[in-house]
């Protein structure tokens, strides 16, 4: 197996004919070109007993050979104001922040600094290396520095209101670091000063003020480093000394009267959360910038517990939380740019880059019809949510576990390409590097696992088995994503009858979710085609484009669980979490939800009574025996590695229709965590209902109709026998019913 030597990404996911999209490219040293041919994706899984890898080339004058070149990542969250000639009037100043670190040993952090660590010019609070805040001062000659370090060691998970101080006249640096709630045995404030008498001026005109960061240089230009993790709050620069009761009063509420005048500035967090936004309190206009979606609503100081929703009372959170490796926009330059040709036909395309000795990277994009306009009667949803957040999901592999549970986990060159590139940031089942749990995720960066061709058949590489399938069969379809639904609505999906999700549809938006409920209620045919589907809530962000945001609240399958007061998004100010806890259960929508997940083999589903209903017999017209789909190219089997059940405590509708369920699944496969109330069979009694998936058809009002499979797996079972199965046959017998204008 060659290694992959590059990667890139596109600016934009969705476009239609016209259009013109960009892709950004870097490569690892190599040779000194690469190959860039846009292909529409036609089949990619070529293991044994699956359709191939074929593509199509787009005839687009962009096909060729580019330079191949290294580009850069900055990653780190932080805040930014670039040099003001308010700065150049500093003489005697005291600089204070709220800071509730969660790796203070890191070594040299930078809390909150007008520092240039390239040439050491410059003053900021600090993380020394050795777990303690200090206060730093440089003048960026000859390396002169000097630091004065608090005595007490930092906390981890506490909130500390630290002030660092330059007295001009005596040339005394001081640093004050106060315990906002003491613990016994420690003492709640500590100072240290030093004599900063070797130091001639530590005002530096070339550096920004930044929060979370500190500037550095080299032979290419500016770039931000030292990057603290932890939760930071009113950052405030002060002319003259101040007081320790100066200090406090200037750490909340507004701005004292009494100290305005002295005020450079004051970034209060709390304002403008669902921006970029460092609000300024001054009145002196110095608003800062967000880089890199710095995690906001974020619980400050003072919040206690009496609201848990920022949006009643946003001062309790005016905390921004800062890690070293988040990443929104590599702001890479343009390496291929691309013009759509008019008559392109709607479907999954990609980027696909080569280079000698290298796998082939591919940057999937969606074209979308002609804006107002539909090609077929079927469109197709490419879940571009659900593929960010698990945006370069972390693959370990370890024989004695997988081999048993996880039959599908392999490290394969994506997997290897993406570990040795960590700085292309994290997926929403990883963790930040101080154990913090990501809150958004963006395609504005290179995804190593969003390959057609990943031999996990997970996500994308699992539904190109359904992209091959419609090729297969010759069955017309056109294309959107998740970011067109959420910007267009219902309105968008009301110009086709049928759309048909893919493999697993798990991330949903407010207006995704208004969308899809008013699609079905006007009469609209919806085929759910996968597993765990609309189970998590997300929000999109007009001003972000291709970011995300979600907290993993209460309930639910997850990695990581948001910390209490942080569970509404600070994008929408919507509760995050699962959908069954916003009160929109997947079963209301699509008849089931998720019950199970298991990752050996896959099951067959049998046949129930129902399905012989005359209202939906005709979907098995072909079909001879009750058992289907024990066949499939992702565990053997049609229903497996997550099954969505019937439940009518859960809204499944009461005319729904459970036409087959799974059965026969292993020990592996086992109940998700919200189907179990409590550990003791004496309070819990027999679990209810048993582990299935169970296959849904039901009417909707205005003469529509819902088709749900219930398994991610489902789709991975369309290619077998030539595609000549019965998973197939009843797939298309659903298709040509659900596009047939006939109203049910």
């Amino acid at each position: 197996m060659r290694a992959r030597t590059l990667a890139g990404y596109a600016d934009a996911i969705s476009v239609a004919p016209g259009d013109s999209i960009a892709f950004k490219v870097s490569c690892d040293p190599g040779p000194d070109s690469f190959q860039a041919t846009l292909v529409r994706l036609i089949s990619a899984d070529d293991q044994p007993g699956g359709p191939g890898y074929r593509d199509e080339p787009l005839q687009v004058a962009a096909n060729g050979s580019y330079p191949a070149r290294h580009q850069p990542v900055h990653p780190g969250s932080y805040g930014r104001l670039d040099h003001h000639p308010v700065f150049d009037e500093l003489e005697s100043f005291t600089l204070q922040v709220l800071f509730w670190p969660t790796t203070p040993e890191a070594p040299w952090k930078s809390i909150v600094s007008k520092f240039d660590e390239s040439v050491e010019h410059g003053f900021g609070l600090f993380t020394n290396g050795d777990g303690h805040a200090c206060f730093f001062v440089g003048d960026g000659h000859d390396h002169t520095t000097v630091h004065a370090v608090a005595p007490e060691p930092l906390i981890a998970r506490q909130w500390y209101l630290l002030s660092g101080s330059w007295d001009a006249q005596t040339k005394e640096i001081r640093i004050v670091q106060h315990m906002v709630h003491p613990v016994a045995t420690i003492p709640p404030r500590c100072e240290a000063s030093a004599d900063a008498s070797a130091v001639s001026d530590e005002r530096n005109p070339g550096a920004a003020f930044l929060a979370g960061a500190y500037n550095n240089r080299n032979a290419a230009g500016w770039f931000p480093g030292g990057h603290v993790n932890g939760k930071l709050e009113r950052p405030v620069l002060t002319r003259g000394l101040l007081s320790d009761e100066e200090v406090l009063a200037l750490s909340a509420g507004p701005v004292p009267g009494t100290l305005k005048d002295r005020v450079v500035l004051a970034w209060d967090f709390s304002i403008d959360i669902p921006t970029d936004r460092l609000a300024d309190i001054s009145g002196n206009g110095l608003d800062g910038l967000a880089v890199n979606l710095p995690i906001r609503a974020k619980t400050g100081h003072n919040w206690d517990g009496s609201q848990h929703r920022w949006t009643d009372d946003p001062a309790q959170w005016g905390a921004i939380h800062v890690v070293e490796d988040a990443l929104y926009d590599c702001e890479w330059e343009n390496d291929v740019e691309a013009v759509i040709p008019p008559d392109t036909k709607s479907g999954l395309y990609a980027a696909k880059l080569e280079r000698e000795g290298s796998e082939p990277c591919f940057i999937p994009f969606v074209v979308r019809p002609e804006r107002g306009k539909t090609s077929a009667p079927l469109c197709v949803v490419f879940p571009d949510a659900s593929y960010l957040a698990y945006a370069n999901f972390e693959e370990v592999f370890d024989a004695g576990f997988d081999l048993q549970y996880n039959h599908h986990a392999a490290l394969d060159v994506d997997d290897l390409y993406q570990n040795a590139h960590p700085e292309y940031g994290v997926s929403m089942y990883g963790f930040h590097n101080d154990g913090t749990g990501p809150h958004y995720s963006s395609r504005l960066r290179p995804v190593a696992n969003l390959s057609p061709t990943h031999s996990s058949r997970w996500q994308l590489s699992a539904d190109m088995h359904l992209i091959a399938w419609l090729e297969h069969a010759g069955i017309a379809y056109d294309m959107i994503c998740d970011e067109d639904i959420d910007r267009e609505g219902a309105e968008l999906l009301a110009q086709w009858p049928c759309v048909m999700t893919m493999s697993h549809p798990e991330y949903t938006s407010t207006r995704m979710h208004d969308a899809y409920t008013g699609f079905c209620a006007g009469g609209g045919r919806l085929m759910y085609m996968g597993g765990n589907g609309f189970y998590w809530r997300v929000a999109y962000r007009d001003d972000k484009p291709g970011a995300i945001e979600m907290r993993r609240a209460e309930d639910g399958m997850r990695s990581w669980i948001a910390e209490p007061g942080e569970y509404y998004m600070s994008f929408t100010g919507e509760m995050g979490g699962l959908w069954w806890r916003a009160g929109r259960t997947p079963q209301s929508l699509v008849g089931n939800g998720f019950i199970a997940q298991g990752f050996d083999v896959s099951s067959p589903y049998r046949r129930n009574p129902e399905s012989h209903d005359p209202r939906a017999s005709w979907i098995f017209e072909g079909i001879e025996g009750d058992i289907i789909g024990d066949f499939g190219l992702l565990g053997g089997g049609a229903a497996g590695w997550e099954l969505d059940a019937a439940d009518p405590m859960r809204g499944t509708p009461p005319h729904a229709l459970a036409i087959a369920s799974s059965f026969d699944h292993s020990e592996a496969v086992m109940f998700v965590v919200e189907e179990i109330g409590h550990m003791h069979p004496m309070i819990t009694g027999p679990m209810q209902p048993a582990i299935k998936a169970d296959m849904m058809f039901f009417e909707t009002p205005g003469g529509g109709a819902v088709f749900s499979t219930g398994s991610i797996a489902y789709v991975s079972a369309l290619p077998c026998n030539g595609f000549d199965n019965n998973i197939a046959t009843l797939t298309a017998n659903v298709v040509r019913r659900f596009c047939d204008p006939a109203p049910f």
